[in-house]
């Protein structure tokens, strides 16, 4: 985000409710969350664990559907859509990028990049140019030969980081980035991944108790009693 607040709205979600049935008692997570993200923001989702912060990136991303309320990203209303149409989307609009990396560990580094593209069926000579020329903006492109337990923590975060870019998608989800990873590493993979997106014009929102990787982004929410509450940068 430059010169200014971003101006294109990315994602609206309205009134969203979230419960879950747990033995003979309903748990409910989200009453009524709203918000909007716009293109080049990056934004951190802080909280206790349990207050709905992973469960409001599922509802974002459509993997979960909400029992109430609508969620648009990129004008695409996912509400209204089917689970396969909702799987469909997320392969073009979104990246994830997981605390546990979810990296095969049966494929190389360079065939881990190229697996969004694949199950796109959109591996072309330009996505592969794009996939190696992501693992050299990550400093890895000497590793695209090697398998993920060869890497260490930050290597393979950096790789998910390439991978969640690759198919160039509008909305990057990262659910406690930096979790398994020291302070210091943790600050370079977030570095890396802000550059990144903000250079794709790309809008990221972070799940993370982490107040160094809050800091990073340009926004604070909390979820507060089911609902998102914008927070001050200052002191965080």
């Amino acid at each position: 985000m430059q010169d200014g607040q971003p101006s294109t709205l990315l994602v609206r979600f309205r009134n969203l409710h979230r419960s879950y049935l747990e033995g003979d008692r309903t748990h409910i997570v989200l009453q009524g969350a709203s918000g909007d993200l716009r293109a080049g923001e990056s934004v951190a989702l802080v909280g206790p664990s349990g207050s709905g912060k992973s469960t409001l990136l599922n509802l974002l991303s459509g993997i979960d559907p909400a029992d109430e309320g609508e969620v648009e990203v990129a004008g695409v209303p996912l509400h209204a859509l089917s689970e396969r149409d909702r799987t469909l989307f997320r392969r073009r609009g979104i990246g994830f990028v997981f605390q546990s990396y979810n990296l095969l560990p049966t494929l190389t580094v360079e065939e881990n990049l190229l697996l969004p593209l694949e199950l796109r069926g959109a591996v072309t000579g330009a996505g592969r140019d794009l996939a190696l020329s992501l693992l050299d903006q990550v400093g890895l492109v000497h590793r695209k030969e090697s398998y993920p337990d060869r890497l260490s923590g930050g290597e393979r975060q950096r790789v998910a980081v390439a991978r969640a870019l690759v198919h160039e998608p509008p909305l990057i989800l990262a659910d406690e980035p930096t979790g398994n990873l020291d302070v210091e590493t943790g600050g370079r993979v977030m570095d890396l991944l802000n550059s990144l997106v903000q250079e794709r014009g790309a809008t990221l929102l972070t799940v993370t108790h982490s107040p160094e990787v809050a800091r990073r982004a340009t926004r604070i929410w909390a979820i507060q009693r089911g609902v998102v509450v914008e927070q001050p940068r200052e002191g965080c």
